[in-house]
């Protein structure tokens, strides 16, 4: 009789006692040590948590400039469906390839608004064609 441990790495003993580790911040969403010498040291009085990006692109987790956080969020569903491998491609193109994956009828129905004969190199570039006024960023730093 074959007995799952969980892990492959180490033993069921190791295991128990890393759960027993992180079974408080588990429980209480929030740091439960005893000793203040074992808790993560805070940022520094005159930094803040969310920093600025130092590409100027704003805050950590916020939404690029000129896209709403809804346009973030159109653009990862696309994304979500599509991945890199589909790139190179023609607009059928990825249409077939987002019937093959089961996309949702709406991610399907707006691909079909972009330019028929146009081969789009990435996600960015099929995003910028399907809305005009979106922000994608054309390259990466």
């Amino acid at each position: 009789m074959s007995m799952d441990r969980g892990s492959a790495k180490h033993g069921a003993v190791r295991d128990e006692v890393l759960a027993h580790e992180v079974a408080g911040y588990v429980r209480a969403r929030r740091d439960t040590r005893v000793g203040e010498w074992r808790s993560p040291e805070p940022p520094a009085e005159d930094t803040s948590a969310l920093a600025a990006r130092p590409d100027g692109a704003g805050v950590l987790g916020s939404a690029p400039p000129g896209m709403t956080s809804v346009d973030v969020e159109e653009r990862s569903e696309l994304a979500r469906w599509l991945g890199r491998a589909v790139f190179p491609a023609e607009r059928n193109e990825v249409m077939d390839h987002l019937r093959h994956q089961h996309a949702p009828d709406r991610v399907i129905d707006e691909v079909g608004g972009a330019p028929e004969g146009v081969q789009f190199t990435s996600l960015g570039q099929l995003w910028r064609a399907l809305r005009a006024d979106a922000h994608v960023e054309s390259r990466r730093y």
